[in-house]
């Protein structure tokens, strides 16, 4: 289901990328996620203003960082607020292409409790991405089962 403002052109929730460099951004995340480049507006000295992307079937817009403006990039070595979640046909190859493409690997792709197979990487550029493919609908009640169960479980 398409869910777009009809005074707009953007879905109703669109994020942002702050990054210190977009052009290098624009160009990894073609190669990890196969990105395709819709807009590209930039400042007079060439540097990227704006631009939008296609993820998959998700826009996502980024720009130069503006610290001046309260919009920074996060740091790639500490914790970040706000992660991106991909749904995708196949996390496993997505999450390769991302960490040949140079991204940082945080939880390797693994079968999880809620019926989705996912992993995370951090991008150059410090965002997190939550690489996943739905494997099965599981209710809810079933979901707290198996979370609880995986949580009282000893290590091993």
């Amino acid at each position: 289901m398409t869910n777009t403002n009809p005074v707009h052109r953007y879905p109703t929730i669109t994020p942002h990328l702050a990054v210190d460099d977009p052009a290098a951004a624009l160009d990894f995340y073609e190669r990890a996620f196969g990105a395709r480049e819709l807009v590209r507006l930039a400042l007079p000295d060439g540097t990227i203003a704006h631009a939008e992307m296609l993820v998959g079937d998700a826009l996502v817009t980024l720009g130069k960082a503006i610290p001046e403006y309260h919009l920074v990039a996060p740091s790639p070595d500490q914790p970040v607020h706000v992660s991106i979640t991909w749904f995708t046909d196949d996390a496993d190859a997505v999450y390769a292409r991302a960490m040949e493409a140079g991204a940082t690997a945080v939880t390797s792709v693994a079968d999880q409790f809620h019926g989705d197979r996912v992993g995370s990487v951090r991008c150059p550029f410090g965002h997190r991405w939550i690489i996943a493919t739905h494997l099965e609908d599981v209710p809810y009640d079933e979901q707290q089962r198996r979370l609880t169960e995986m949580m009282t479980k000893p290590a091993s």
